[in-house]
């Protein structure tokens, strides 16, 4: 039979993740999120999907597949996966798609390799103990595949969806409608929707205020009038504009605004994930009740 898998075998692989991801990182640079966009994303969540299947009606045969399914695989996982976002919160991150600032690459941790191996192996890892589970069900069961299961989705549409995530950002005059937008890395893009922008204005107590009246047209047919704030954005057809900026030389005379339109397909996704998980904390509350 061989000698068991355990908790050192655990650590000792998520340490040889940290450092293939090093080295890809060294070699590569950061992941290319842009390169597994739709449809990559999908036929790689299919290929992960299929391996788990695989996996799990194999377990009994290969010793490796049911130690994965264990906690002695997943608690090391857990762990690396924590100090992984506890750097990230300790580190100051540059936006999605900028170049890190530093050698390694730690001030972009989304794009680290070690930081995306670490939870890709934590996804596997759940998505093999939830399979399990679903292969001989009951209701007790139920509590524990809401818990997992929500945290198998959250991290993948958390982690795949990444690549299809769109942060662009659009100026616009008083009296005028702008379609095209540009990335972070100042390539244009034409957007489903146009935004007209009737006022700017700031109003400078008790603190600086601006403000945006506007009306986006989208293709569809769709005509939205509202007031766009810092903290209030409007939601369209899937994207939120952000009031971002202005004209800064021309201060409260500026009649320019600045926009940020973010559109994020998987968000919906990851939190049903999380809500997945916390009706499952509810039900194990209440079952122990």
């Amino acid at each position: 039979m061989g000698k068991s898998l355990g908790m050192t075998e655990g650590c000792l692989i998520c340490c040889g993740w940290i450092a293939v991801g090093m080295l890809l990182q060294l070699l590569t640079g950061p992941v290319r999120w842009e390169m597994m966009a739709w449809p990559v994303n999908a036929v790689i969540l299919a290929a992960m999907l299929l391996c788990i299947v695989l996996m799990c009606l194999l377990r009994k045969r290969i010793r490796l597949f049911r130690w994965m399914a264990s906690l002695q695989a997943g608690i090391p996982a857990l762990v690396a996966c924590a100090m992984m976002t506890v750097l990230m919160g300790v580190t100051r991150q540059v936006p999605s798609g900028h170049v890190p600032t530093d050698p390694i690459g730690i001030t972009a941790m989304l794009s680290f390799w070690p930081f995306v191996l670490a939870y890709v192996w934590l996804t596997l890892l759940v998505g093999l103990v939830c399979m399990t589970r679903l292969i001989h069900p009951a209701w007790r069961n139920i509590p524990f595949l809401l818990n997992h299961l929500g945290l198998f989705l959250a991290l993948v549409a958390g982690t795949l969806g990444n690549a299809d995530m769109q942060r662009l950002f659009m100026t616009v005059q008083e009296g005028k409608t702008e379609r095209l937008a540009i990335d972070s890395k100042h390539r244009v893009h034409e957007l489903p929707m146009s935004i007209e922008l009737h006022d700017f204005s700031i109003e400078e107590s008790p603190k600086l205020r601006f403000s945006s009246d506007v009306t986006v047209h989208t293709k569809s047919g769709t005509t939205v009038r509202d007031t766009i704030l810092v903290n209030k954005p409007l939601s369209v057809h899937g994207w939120k504009v952000y009031q971002y900026s202005y004209d800064e030389a021309m201060g409260s005379e500026s009649n320019i605004s600045v926009f940020e339109l973010v559109r994020d397909p998987w968000l919906p996704y990851v939190y049903c994930g999380i809500f997945m998980m916390l009706a499952g904390a509810l039900t194990m509350f209440i079952n122990r009740k």
